[in-house]
């Protein structure tokens, strides 16, 4: 506090003390020099000050000792430099044995981990199509129609009421796959990514149809440039299968792969899509690609179907032959 008594607060004491005594206790309990401070005129009893001296002389700042008769009292406790034991008073915990140390139960023994080996094991894969739908898609994809199911009724009554001859009973179009398939697989740089898919599906197809009635040939961007079930230099120029079996395509058209690279053409496509009619056979493309990414000419070369979860059974048209 000794820093924030001006020498104003000086003067105004002085004028309440009577005696010397009394103001040289003042000034030196404000902190002041008092033989310095009285030497000037001193406030007359009246309360009317005399003019101060010309100059004052400053505070001092050190404090003035205590008299020697005196006992220092102790620092307040936010001045100490040590603070109080704040742990005084509160429980203590009990320390706790060591294992081993007076047990009765025995320990269970822990079981090491197993050791790193350098086995690799795959990552779990997610078909592109829904598994539980996997086999209606398939189905839908490469059944033929056929003409082998009930009479139909309303041809036979039109075909009498026309007058023509019944030579035959009209029946109504069933799907079977029995003609069996081709499945030409798409290994080029765009199917890259879908290698495990390819397979994938290729296995679900063979469950479906048959293996005996599965043929399978690979090819890299467009059929014509070689197809075979074997390695890229065994295979050869592309033959249709027999007439009334599908071929199912799983290509991008030429959609993917890294820029410069020698994709399939729409010229080759549409050649490709001329063999299959000429043989009397019935193709239709999966796509991984979405519909946004298609060509304008794709849909209108070959029957494109999207190779994705969000493909249902009922999408699919079954087509003749």
């Amino acid at each position: 506090m000794r820093g924030e008594i001006w020498f104003a607060d000086v003067l105004r004491a002085l004028e309440a003390a009577d005696t010397d005594e009394q103001r040289r206790e003042v000034v030196r309990m404000l902190g002041f020099d008092s033989s310095s401070v009285l030497a000037g005129p001193v406030p007359s009893p009246s309360g009317t000050a005399s003019p101060p001296p010309e100059r004052f002389p400053l505070p001092s700042h050190d404090p003035a000792p205590p008299p020697e008769d005196e006992p220092l009292a102790p620092p307040p406790a936010e001045d100490r430099d040590e603070p109080d034991d704040v742990l005084t008073g509160l429980p203590l915990l009990r320390p706790l044995r060591s294992a081993g140390e007076g047990d009765t139960v025995p320990r269970r023994p822990v079981e090491p981990l197993a050791r790193p080996t350098g086995e690799r094991h795959p990552l779990p894969h997610e078909p592109l199509l829904v598994p539980r739908w996997t086999r209606a898609i398939v189905r839908a994809l490469l059944s033929r129609p056929v003409p082998e199911g009930p009479v139909d009724i309303d041809g036979l009554i039109t075909g009498m009421a026309c007058r023509r001859p019944v030579t035959r009973l009209p029946r109504l179009p069933v799907p079977t796959l029995r003609y069996g398939v081709q499945v030409l697989i798409d290994r080029g740089a765009g199917m890259q990514p879908f290698r495990r898919d390819q397979d994938e599906l290729l296995h679900r197809v063979r469950a479906v149809v048959g293996p005996q009635l599965v043929e399978v040939g690979y090819f890299s961007d467009v059929p014509q440039r070689g197809t075979g079930p074997g390695p890229r230099w065994a295979r050869k120029d592309y033959r249709p299968p027999r007439a009334g079996r599908r071929v199912l395509v799983l290509s991008d058209l030429g959609l993917g792969g890294p820029p410069g690279h020698h994709r399939g053409t729409r010229e080759e496509w549409a050649d490709f899509a001329g063999r299959v009619r000429q043989a009397g056979c019935g193709a239709v493309v999966l796509s991984p690609y979405p519909v946004h990414r298609w060509a304008e000419w794709m849909p209108r070369v070959l029957p494109l179907v999207c190779w994705d979860r969000t493909t249902r059974p009922g999408h699919i048209e079954t087509r003749p032959a």
